[in-house]
């Protein structure tokens, strides 16, 4: 079956323009004297994905997950020319119990909450030293992106806590039973990888 072909003609480090200014503050503030909100964008946006990315992958060599990687059709702009490629994206997995599922995210939320909540307080413990008003100002501003992130955390650990996540089934070629985990916020659905990844 053919697939869609997806179109980049920006560089990926500006293919969001939220994501974009928020790293843009993060760099700005680090040249200020205040390193968290630099440190949050790497340990949060890079190192804590490719942390479950590693654990996933253990899981899938065991059996215990099967791996849901979508392949996308690409072409991208290099200076003008256009190349095809194809990415390979990892997206929501099928686990081979329920139980299993919330394992694996209600660690994988701890793990997250934690790290959040310790650069959250580093923030605010390690104020910068006397700067202009609008420094203060763009601390505040990351520190209230910051504390939302930890809020949308702990609200998917609630859910999970009370078991009020959606799971979807699959019965595979070799009739064994899969389950994946979704989240449902005012009425938008998204798999629980995707918001276990989300940097906000």
């Amino acid at each position: 079956m053919d697939e869609a072909m997806n179109y980049q003609v920006t560089s990926l480090y500006f293919y969001s323009v939220k994501y974009l200014l928020w790293a843009t503050l993060c760099f700005g503030l680090n040249f200020f004297g205040c390193q968290a909100p630099f440190l949050y964008l790497m340990v949060i946006g890079i190192v804590f994905p490719v942390l479950i990315s590693i654990r996933l992958n253990t899981l899938t060599e065991q059996g215990a997950v099967r791996s849901n990687r979508e392949t996308h059709d690409w072409l991208v702009f290099v200076r003008g020319i256009p190349v095809q490629e194809k990415r390979r994206h990892l997206s929501n997995p099928f686990f081979y119990s329920t139980q299993r599922a919330t394992q694996f995210f209600l660690k994988g939320f701890l793990l997250r909450a934690a790290l959040q909540a310790t650069i959250i307080g580093w923030t605010i413990f390690r104020w910068p030293p006397a700067q202009e008003w609008w420094v203060y100002a763009a601390v505040v501003v990351a520190l209230l992106v910051m504390l939302y992130s930890l809020w949308h955390t702990l609200c998917n650990l609630y859910a999970l806590y009370k078991d009020n996540w959606e799971v979807e089934s699959f019965t595979s070629q070799t009739e064994s039973q899969w389950f994946r985990a979704f989240f449902s916020w005012d009425k938008n659905r998204q798999g629980a990888l995707e918001n276990l990844l989300t940097p906000f």
